[in-house]
């Protein structure tokens, strides 16, 4: 089975470990930044086009993470969790999976799930399934499972925090080759990311952030960190 540890926060550089994230640690700090604060707080936003980081309220942010953890484990690895099809269905997975039947643009049910302890039980079962992913199974296999997609400026500039586990397949870096081993770090560097926008939006109310973050994955690029408030590369397929 994988290595986890919860002191490996990054992908090791050499391969040899074959260490995955421990993803215990995004509830962990997502619970801790949204600790005592008010719903106005949580709503906080700023939807100026020069300002994408500010768009998502720390609400939105935390279920677009829960949103991750769920839609990411079923549409990549659903049939190592479930081989034999019996997937569970804690949320509507048509109108939440990414494609023209996106109802939700990438977050939970707002109807259903608007409560932080709703978002965080969503989340928790997101981050249990991940969990599984990483200690049922071996690095071998991981390594093996291998997927080609479209490319976007985004996935070709965050791949660059990884040593291995995604390339681009052309210089344009309009098809990007990810094995599962890649995928699950990049997940987990995204989840990271969205809790530092919840810092970010919490100190641009004046708050204090409840933890120090480790500056790793996609938290190196700034802007992701917030070194620069400046939009970050788009989605849009290349």
């Amino acid at each position: 089975m994988a290595l986890t540890d919860p002191n490996i926060l990054e992908m090791p550089t050499s391969s040899e470990s074959g260490a995955m994230p421990w993803y215990p640690h995004i509830v962990d700090w997502v619970e801790a930044e949204l600790e005592d604060l008010s719903d106005d707080q949580l709503d906080f936003h700023d939807t100026s086009p020069e300002k994408e980081w500010m768009w998502w309220s720390c609400r939105r942010q935390v279920s677009h993470i829960a949103w991750d953890a769920l839609v990411f484990s079923k549409r990549r690895a659903g049939h190592l969790l479930w081989p034999d099809g019996d997937v569970p269905d804690p949320i509507n997975w048509t109108e939440h999976q990414m494609g023209p039947h996106n109802k939700w643009d990438r977050v939970l049910d707002t109807t259903l799930f608007w409560q932080i302890p709703d978002i965080l039980g969503h989340l928790r079962l997101g981050i249990d399934w991940l969990t599984t992913l990483v200690e049922d199974h071996s690095i071998d296999l991981l390594r093996s499972e291998t997927q080609t997609v479209r490319g976007t400026a985004f996935w070709k500039y965050v791949i660059t925090t990884l040593p291995r586990g995604a390339h681009t397949d052309d210089p344009q870096g309009s098809s990007i080759t990810y094995d599962l081993e890649g995928s699950l770090w990049m997940v987990f560097y995204e989840m990271l990311s969205h809790v530092r926008s919840i810092q970010r939006l919490k100190l641009h109310q004046g708050l204090q952030t409840a933890i120090e973050l480790p500056r790793v994955g996609y938290l190196r690029l700034p802007h992701y960190w917030g070194d620069t408030d400046d939009n970050g590369p788009g989605m849009t397929r290349l």
